[in-house]
């Protein structure tokens, strides 16, 4: 048996005024921080074999908390990166509403269909990610109930749920995904099963 845990980053400024971060470079603020620490010390993995992270600053750092509770280092994986919103990164959603009003919509109702400027898509998206994923689950696939924590996105995320729950993309912003989210895949039999989505409540013992 084989569970991941895959966690979104702690709270960043971005988040935190509603602007675009996409695969821009920003730092956990304070606060992600406290989060972050929260989850360390909560976490429902009480043992880990491996710790991956996308490389962005937001999800390493996160990564890096809990790589010390256990004693690991982490391994950057390029392809867990958030997706990149192109023309929209470091705008405030609000201003994107205003400006291009059936793009915005179509963000949240048609995903599967967007096409922002000098953007990647959410497909391209999937497909990079779950071949981090897979390429993850292969080299742990033979360790005797191995388990692993992967740290990236809220777009990632989504869509990499999307493919073990077997659901369309354009149906990704029906899950959940807050700052320091955990979500549990485990693999039983070459079956895998999502255990848990969108946890916090690590959060609750602040």
């Amino acid at each position: 048996m084989m569970k991941i845990m895959l966690v979104r980053h702690g709270l960043t400024p971005w988040n935190g005024i509603g602007k675009m971060q996409g695969s821009s470079d920003v730092h956990l603020s304070p606060d992600g921080l406290h989060q972050a620490r929260l989850l360390a010390a909560h976490c429902p993995f009480h043992t880990a074999d491996a710790i991956y992270s996308s490389p962005l600053a937001r999800a390493e750092t996160t990564a890096i908390i809990l790589a010390n509770k256990f004693n690991l280092h982490v391994q950057n994986v390029p392809e867990l990166r958030e997706i990149s919103f192109g023309d929209w990164e470091g705008k405030l959603l609000r201003d994107i509403a205003k400006e291009e009003p059936e793009n915005f919509e179509k963000f949240f109702m048609q995903p599967d269909e967007l096409k922002i400027p000098n953007a990647e898509t959410f497909r391209q998206t999937q497909i990079r990610a779950m071949e981090a994923i897979q390429k993850i689950i292969d080299k742990h696939s033979a360790e005797k109930n191995s388990h692993v924590i992967v740290v990236a996105h809220g777009a990632i995320n989504r869509v990499i749920l999307c493919a073990f729950l077997d659901i369309p993309i354009r149906k990704m912003w029906s899950i959940a995904q807050f700052n320091t989210a955990v979500n549990i895949l485990r693999e039983d039999d070459g079956n895998w099963i999502v255990e848990l989505m969108n946890s916090t409540a690590h959060l609750e013992k602040i």
